[in-house]
């Protein structure tokens, strides 16, 4: 199977200058293609094309996804929340985790044994979260947003200055970063089948207009010491200690701004006041929590 980067080079040297299509009735030749490329991170759009028939041009700017790809986020901080969902990101991750708060709350939070892919060891830290095309997991729901919203996820249209404005071939182009088609599948042939095979993506959202969220664990793992790097969190497990026993208080209000290098070191800075080094540590006289395993 080709990887990403790959077809990408693969479509843009089909689509190189002086390269011939027909695109709504009209025949174009290609005058710019590239790949939009910024200082930090990356826009949406993966291939841009301008093209030019007798009597106008046209931008094509592809978002390229593998026909098996479930994510359309897997590593969502909150300035890229901000940029996929406008400034009310804040609210819309809480009311969709919020909306699923019962099923937060009955999960194990601290593993004296191993359970499913959870090694014996492990406390929870929080819960990471991706954007998806599909559910995955209990910790999964649909994203409450407007057809617009959808759009705007898959376009970039409230990214920042920088990758909307994005540099191709060492020029900036006004909104090059900001997609308007959206390329699936590694069975390409020609500049032609690219045309024939990409899809509007206002019409791609009418088709699939769901887009769903997941919450995965990150936890400390205290027989190695070590936890999976200072990930943004959606839902935070703040750890104290009241009575003796480490208890945990899920927070639901701060997402993405509390981080895991911080409720990391909350746990551990309880867990060394509690005499508790590793989960054999952990019993019925210094635990505040019955979600235990």
């Amino acid at each position: 199977m080709s990887d990403f980067g790959e077809v990408e080079r693969k479509v843009c040297s089909m689509m190189a200058e002086g390269t011939r299509f027909s695109f709504r009735g009209k025949d174009y030749r290609v005058i710019i293609s590239g790949k939009p490329t910024c200082s930090k991170g990356e826009p949406k759009t993966d291939i841009y094309i301008l093209a030019q028939s007798d009597d106008d041009t046209v931008e094509i700017k592809i978002s390229y996804k593998k026909e098996n790809a479930d994510f359309i986020e897997n590593k969502m901080s909150a300035e890229r929340a901000e940029q996929l969902f406008g400034k009310d990101w804040k609210l819309l991750i809480e009311n969709s985790t919020t909306a699923i708060k019962e099923r937060f709350f009955e999960r194990i939070l601290i593993y004296k044994n191993n359970f499913k892919k959870t090694k014996k060891g492990a406390i929870t830290l929080g819960w990471k979260f991706e954007l998806l095309n599909k559910k995955s997991g209990d910790l999964s729901g649909k994203m409450i947003l407007t057809e617009e919203q959808v759009i705007d996820v898959y376009a970039g249209t409230n990214l920042s200055e920088d990758k909307r404005n994005a540099s191709v071939n060492g020029k900036i182009i006004a909104n090059c970063g900001v997609a308007n088609y959206i390329l699936m599948g590694e069975n390409i042939s020609s500049a032609q089948d690219i045309v024939d095979k990409m899809i509007p993506i206002t019409e791609y959202v009418r088709m699939h207009p769901k887009i769903y969220f997941a919450c995965k664990a990150l936890n400390y793992r205290t027989f190695a010491e070590k936890w999976d790097g200072d990930r943004p969190l959606s839902v935070q497990v703040k750890w104290d200690a009241v009575d003796e026993k480490l208890v945990p208080e899920l927070v639901f209000d701060e997402p993405l701004i509390i981080r895991g290098n911080a409720m990391a070191e909350r746990l551990l800075t309880y867990m060394h006041k509690l005499h508790i080094k590793t989960t054999d540590d952990i019993d019925e006289n210094n635990a505040g929590t019955d979600k235990i395993l």
